[in-house]
Protein backbone atom coordinates (compact mmCIF):
# COMPACT_ATOMS: atom_id res chain seq x y z
CA UNK A 1 0.00 0.00 0.00
CA UNK A 2 2.38 2.70 -1.24
CA UNK A 3 1.50 6.34 -0.63
CA UNK A 4 0.99 8.54 -3.28
CA UNK A 5 0.51 12.21 -4.12
CA UNK A 6 -2.81 13.45 -4.86
CA UNK A 7 -6.58 12.46 -3.92
CA UNK A 8 -6.50 8.74 -4.95
CA UNK A 9 -9.37 6.39 -3.55
CA UNK A 10 -6.73 4.28 -1.48
CA UNK A 11 -6.07 7.99 0.84
CA UNK A 12 -10.20 8.43 0.92
CA UNK A 13 -10.79 4.94 2.44
CA UNK A 14 -8.02 5.51 4.81
CA UNK A 15 -9.21 8.92 5.58
CA UNK A 16 -12.90 7.62 6.15
CA UNK A 17 -11.54 4.63 8.12
CA UNK A 18 -9.30 6.54 10.64
CA UNK A 19 -12.08 9.49 11.47
CA UNK A 20 -14.49 6.42 12.13
CA UNK A 21 -12.23 4.79 14.24
CA UNK A 22 -11.61 7.96 15.93
CA UNK A 23 -15.44 8.33 16.85
CA UNK A 24 -15.63 5.33 17.35
CA UNK A 25 -12.80 5.35 20.27
CA UNK A 26 -15.23 7.86 21.90
CA UNK A 27 -17.76 4.87 22.28
CA UNK A 28 -15.67 2.81 24.39
CA UNK A 29 -15.86 3.04 28.58
CA UNK A 30 -13.67 5.76 30.41
CA UNK A 31 -11.47 2.81 31.94
CA UNK A 32 -10.14 4.94 35.14
CA UNK A 33 -6.38 3.43 36.70
CA UNK A 34 -5.37 3.25 40.34
CA UNK A 35 -5.28 7.03 41.31
CA UNK A 36 -8.00 7.96 39.84
CA UNK A 37 -6.28 8.85 36.49
CA UNK A 38 -8.43 8.33 33.54
CA UNK A 39 -7.77 6.76 30.18
CA UNK A 40 -10.11 7.24 27.17
CA UNK A 41 -9.22 5.89 23.64
CA UNK A 42 -9.56 8.85 21.66
CA UNK A 43 -6.17 10.00 22.23
CA UNK A 44 -4.95 6.69 20.91
CA UNK A 45 -6.87 7.26 17.62
CA UNK A 46 -5.35 10.41 16.91
CA UNK A 47 -2.11 8.96 17.61
CA UNK A 48 -2.40 5.63 15.86
CA UNK A 49 -4.08 7.93 12.49
CA UNK A 50 -0.87 9.98 12.55
CA UNK A 51 2.00 7.30 12.72
CA UNK A 52 0.08 5.15 10.29
CA UNK A 53 -1.27 8.03 7.94
CA UNK A 54 1.47 10.51 7.33
CA UNK A 55 0.96 14.26 7.61
CA UNK A 56 -2.37 14.98 4.99
CA UNK A 57 -4.09 12.22 5.57
CA UNK A 58 -3.92 12.26 9.18
CA UNK A 59 -4.67 16.29 8.97
CA UNK A 60 -7.45 15.55 6.52
CA UNK A 61 -8.96 12.19 9.08
CA UNK A 62 -8.88 14.22 12.19
CA UNK A 63 -10.09 17.49 10.74
CA UNK A 64 -13.31 15.18 8.93
CA UNK A 65 -13.73 13.96 12.51
CA UNK A 66 -13.79 17.32 14.13
CA UNK A 67 -16.28 18.63 11.35
CA UNK A 68 -18.43 15.80 11.94
CA UNK A 69 -18.72 16.41 15.86
CA UNK A 70 -20.44 19.44 14.98
CA UNK A 71 -23.24 17.42 13.65
CA UNK A 72 -23.01 14.35 14.69
CA UNK A 73 -22.44 13.21 18.79
CA UNK A 74 -19.08 11.45 18.07
CA UNK A 75 -17.18 14.22 20.40
CA UNK A 76 -15.91 12.55 24.01
CA UNK A 77 -19.23 11.40 25.89
CA UNK A 78 -21.13 11.81 23.47
CA UNK A 79 -21.23 15.45 22.95
CA UNK A 80 -21.99 17.08 19.72
CA UNK A 81 -22.06 20.87 18.51
CA UNK A 82 -20.62 24.16 18.11
CA UNK A 83 -20.43 24.52 21.83
CA UNK A 84 -18.10 21.26 22.37
CA UNK A 85 -15.70 22.87 20.03
CA UNK A 86 -16.07 26.59 21.69
CA UNK A 87 -16.40 25.74 25.04
CA UNK A 88 -13.55 24.67 27.39
CA UNK A 89 -12.23 21.73 25.86
CA UNK A 90 -12.52 22.68 22.27
CA UNK A 91 -8.58 23.73 22.37
CA UNK A 92 -8.00 20.09 22.43
CA UNK A 93 -10.01 19.38 19.71
CA UNK A 94 -7.75 21.53 17.43
CA UNK A 95 -4.44 20.36 19.48
CA UNK A 96 -5.31 17.22 18.17
CA UNK A 97 -5.36 18.22 14.11
CA UNK A 98 -1.70 19.59 14.84
CA UNK A 99 -0.45 17.01 17.06
CA UNK A 100 -1.58 14.44 14.21
CA UNK A 101 -0.02 16.22 11.04
CA UNK A 102 2.69 16.81 13.00
CA UNK A 103 3.22 13.59 14.24
CA UNK A 104 2.41 11.68 10.59
CA UNK A 105 5.53 14.29 9.04
CA UNK A 106 7.62 12.77 11.40
CA UNK A 107 6.22 8.92 11.04
CA UNK A 108 6.82 9.65 7.32
CA UNK A 109 10.77 10.93 7.50
CA UNK A 110 11.41 7.87 9.40
CA UNK A 111 10.04 5.93 6.27
CA UNK A 112 11.89 7.62 4.25
CA UNK A 113 14.96 6.51 5.85
CA UNK A 114 14.69 2.76 6.12
CA UNK A 115 13.64 2.94 9.48
CA UNK A 116 10.35 1.61 9.33
CA UNK A 117 11.72 -1.46 7.79
CA UNK A 118 13.91 -2.35 10.53
CA UNK A 119 12.13 -4.64 13.20
CA UNK A 120 14.28 -3.48 16.05
CA UNK A 121 13.67 0.52 15.66
CA UNK A 122 10.31 0.67 14.41
CA UNK A 123 8.51 0.70 17.39
CA UNK A 124 11.13 2.39 19.54
CA UNK A 125 11.14 5.23 16.64
CA UNK A 126 7.15 5.26 15.93
CA UNK A 127 6.89 5.56 19.88
CA UNK A 128 9.46 8.53 20.36
CA UNK A 129 7.60 10.35 17.55
CA UNK A 130 4.31 9.70 18.78
CA UNK A 131 5.12 11.59 22.42
CA UNK A 132 5.73 14.38 20.34
CA UNK A 133 1.87 14.69 20.24
CA UNK A 134 1.26 14.89 24.05
CA UNK A 135 3.28 18.39 24.44
CA UNK A 136 1.63 20.11 20.98
CA UNK A 137 -2.08 18.74 22.44
CA UNK A 138 -1.60 20.33 25.71
CA UNK A 139 0.07 23.78 23.81
CA UNK A 140 -3.00 24.32 22.09
CA UNK A 141 -5.61 22.68 24.97
CA UNK A 142 -4.43 23.66 28.46
CA UNK A 143 -4.33 27.49 27.85
CA UNK A 144 -7.57 27.22 25.71
CA UNK A 145 -9.25 25.39 28.79
CA UNK A 146 -7.84 27.79 31.46
CA UNK A 147 -9.21 30.79 29.40
CA UNK A 148 -12.82 29.60 28.85
CA UNK A 149 -12.72 28.41 32.42
CA UNK A 150 -11.14 31.81 33.69
CA UNK A 151 -8.59 29.67 35.78
CA UNK A 152 -4.61 30.62 35.76
CA UNK A 153 -2.75 28.59 33.58
CA UNK A 154 -0.30 27.58 36.00
CA UNK A 155 -0.81 27.03 39.93
CA UNK A 156 -0.30 30.21 42.30
CA UNK A 157 -0.34 30.55 45.65
CA UNK A 158 -0.70 26.91 46.38
CA UNK A 159 1.72 24.59 48.68
CA UNK A 160 1.50 21.81 46.80
CA UNK A 161 0.10 21.31 42.96
CA UNK A 162 -2.12 17.70 44.85
CA UNK A 163 -3.98 20.24 47.33
CA UNK A 164 -8.01 20.56 46.46
CA UNK A 165 -7.90 23.87 46.05
CA UNK A 166 -5.21 24.64 43.51
CA UNK A 167 -6.56 24.96 40.28
CA UNK A 168 -4.97 25.60 37.55
CA UNK A 169 -4.82 24.39 34.04
CA UNK A 170 -2.10 22.63 34.69
CA UNK A 171 -3.77 20.71 37.97
CA UNK A 172 -7.08 20.24 35.92
CA UNK A 173 -5.52 19.88 32.47
CA UNK A 174 -2.62 17.86 32.15
CA UNK A 175 -1.35 16.29 35.99
CA UNK A 176 -4.70 13.88 36.02
CA UNK A 177 -4.20 12.74 31.73
CA UNK A 178 -0.56 12.60 31.59
CA UNK A 179 0.23 8.98 32.69
CA UNK A 180 -2.75 7.57 30.61
CA UNK A 181 -1.64 9.63 27.48
CA UNK A 182 1.66 8.31 27.44
CA UNK A 183 0.19 4.24 27.83
CA UNK A 184 -1.70 5.29 24.88
CA UNK A 185 0.85 6.50 22.72
CA UNK A 186 3.12 3.52 23.70
CA UNK A 187 0.60 1.18 22.63
CA UNK A 188 -0.29 3.05 19.59
CA UNK A 189 3.15 3.22 18.70
CA UNK A 190 3.81 -0.62 18.69
CA UNK A 191 0.05 -0.98 16.61
CA UNK A 192 1.34 1.20 14.14
CA UNK A 193 4.87 -0.48 14.14
CA UNK A 194 3.13 -3.60 13.36
CA UNK A 195 0.37 -2.07 10.72
CA UNK A 196 3.96 -0.91 8.92
CA UNK A 197 5.38 -4.55 8.89
CA UNK A 198 2.37 -5.73 7.41
CA UNK A 199 2.20 -2.68 4.66
CA UNK A 200 5.68 -1.43 4.28
CA UNK A 201 5.06 0.80 2.08
CA UNK A 202 2.05 2.58 3.25
CA UNK A 203 4.14 5.87 4.08
CA UNK A 204 6.49 5.61 0.76
CA UNK A 205 9.93 4.63 1.84
CA UNK A 206 13.66 4.93 1.54
CA UNK A 207 13.94 3.11 -1.60
CA UNK A 208 10.67 4.69 -3.33
CA UNK A 209 12.14 8.27 -2.24
CA UNK A 210 15.32 7.53 -3.65
CA UNK A 211 13.79 6.60 -7.32
CA UNK A 212 11.49 9.54 -6.78
CA UNK A 213 14.39 12.04 -6.80
CA UNK A 214 16.40 10.30 -9.37
CA UNK A 215 16.34 11.33 -13.20
CA UNK A 216 13.99 9.10 -15.31
CA UNK A 217 16.41 7.27 -17.95
CA UNK A 218 15.41 4.72 -20.51
CA UNK A 219 18.37 4.30 -22.74
CA UNK A 220 16.90 6.32 -25.37
CA UNK A 221 16.99 9.96 -26.69
CA UNK A 222 14.18 10.87 -24.86
CA UNK A 223 15.75 9.65 -21.44
CA UNK A 224 19.01 11.40 -22.20
CA UNK A 225 16.90 14.84 -22.67
CA UNK A 226 15.15 14.03 -18.99
CA UNK A 227 18.66 13.90 -17.26
CA UNK A 228 20.00 17.41 -19.58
Amino acid sequence: MAQHRGLTGQSIALVAVFAGLIAASTLVPEVTLIGGVPITLQTFAIVLAGLVLGPWRALAAVTLYVLLGLVVPVYANGAVGLAVLTGPTGGYLIGFILAATVIGALAQLLARRGVLARRRTAAPALIAVGLVSIPLVYAVGVPWLSWRLGIPLLPTGCTSITDADCVSGLTVGVIPFLPGDIIKVVVAGLVAAAIHRAYPGLLGSARAATAASSPVTDGTDEGARATA
